[in-house]
């Protein structure tokens, strides 16, 4: 396990609510900086320390390792940096009682190390976004936690042990329940039951909206699986590879196969559908989305199973 402090001043309140963190590759000049790039060194379990307007507000758990992602939608009217970037998945453990860092400064300035430190000689934040913590100046931030806000070390990592546990339950029972069904009917309930819980979460954490229209009221977002629940093995049906967010009109063409992707994520009509019934489904020859590697071989079995050309 290994520890970081985040500065979340700019960003705070969309990261929260989204449930991540997120720093961009490069800035517009192409620079970058190893505050940016030490986020691929965060693995599922590492703790996170945050601070906001001088404060620790949160402590945050990662849920899964580093990923490469596009800016989230909530960002964009903050205008900042670049648009390709990095993110973490996260859980935020709020604190009660937030403290000030500044009240424990000297302590802090002994044990943080001397690389890549989140705070400069003075005491002041170093500027940047994400920065290692030693492992003297994490137990020293869990004493204060504890005494604080009664939160240790090993609470926050049982509680997020315990939320895989309760999530796995969740769906042995769901599949456990459907068993006396016949195969269709309960296809389509598992698939409908995984899609507002597991699946359709884990999606909307890397991208809140339709992939083709942008719509972003959840309510009307359906997660589509693009290799078939049927034909998929357990760890394809909850890979988020294996999923786009669609509204509930793009999610219908694309799970008929009138529409698909091609390598470049370009969208590809079936010919049965003309150019008048196109400007009604609300799709173009033009529209395209990103897919990285492993979203490519899902959408190859869409192409060749789904798809009516």
């Amino acid at each position: 396990m290994n520890f970081f402090l985040v500065f979340q001043n700019k960003s705070y309140r969309e990261e929260k609510s989204g449930g991540y963190l997120w720093a961009p590759q490069k800035n517009e000049k192409g620079q970058t900086f190893h505050h940016w790039t030490d986020m691929k060194n965060v693995k599922k379990g590492d703790i996170i320390f945050n601070s906001y307007d001088t404060e620790m507000h949160s402590v945050l758990v990662a849920k899964e390792d580093c990923i490469e992602r596009e800016r989230p939608s909530d960002l964009d009217d903050l205008k900042l940096w670049h648009k390709n970037g990095w993110m973490i998945l996260v859980e935020y453990i709020d604190l009660v009682r937030p403290f000030k860092y500044k009240d424990y400064m000297e302590d802090i300035l002994k044990l943080q190390g001397e690389r890549y430190a989140p705070f400069n000689k003075i005491g002041r934040g170093n500027t940047g976004y994400l920065f290692r913590v030693s492992r003297e100046l994490a137990e020293y931030l869990f004493q204060i936690l504890e005494d604080t806000n009664g939160i240790t070390k090993t609470s926050l990592v049982q509680a997020n042990i315990q939320k895989d546990i309760e999530i796995i339950e969740d769906l042995e029972k769901e599949l456990k329940s459907t068993f006396t069904l016949e195969q269709t009917e309960k296809e389509l309930i598992v698939k409908s039951r995984i899609g507002q819980t597991l699946f359709k979460k884990a999606l909307l954490k890397q991208e809140n909206r339709c992939r083709l229209c942008g719509v972003t009221d959840e309510r009307f977002l359906v997660a589509s699986h693009i290799k078939q629940w049927s034909q998929s093995n357990n760890e394809e049906r909850l890979d988020v590879n294996n999923g786009l967010l669609l509204c509930p009109n793009h999610d219908s063409l694309f799970d008929k196969g009138y529409v698909s992707f091609n390598d470049n994520g370009e969208i590809l009509t079936s010919k049965s559908l003309d150019n008048d019934l196109k400007v009604f489904l609300n799709i173009n020859d033009k529209m395209k989305i990103r897919m990285n590697e492993n979203q490519k071989q899902y959408m190859e079995w869409h192409r060749e199973n789904k798809f009516k050309n």
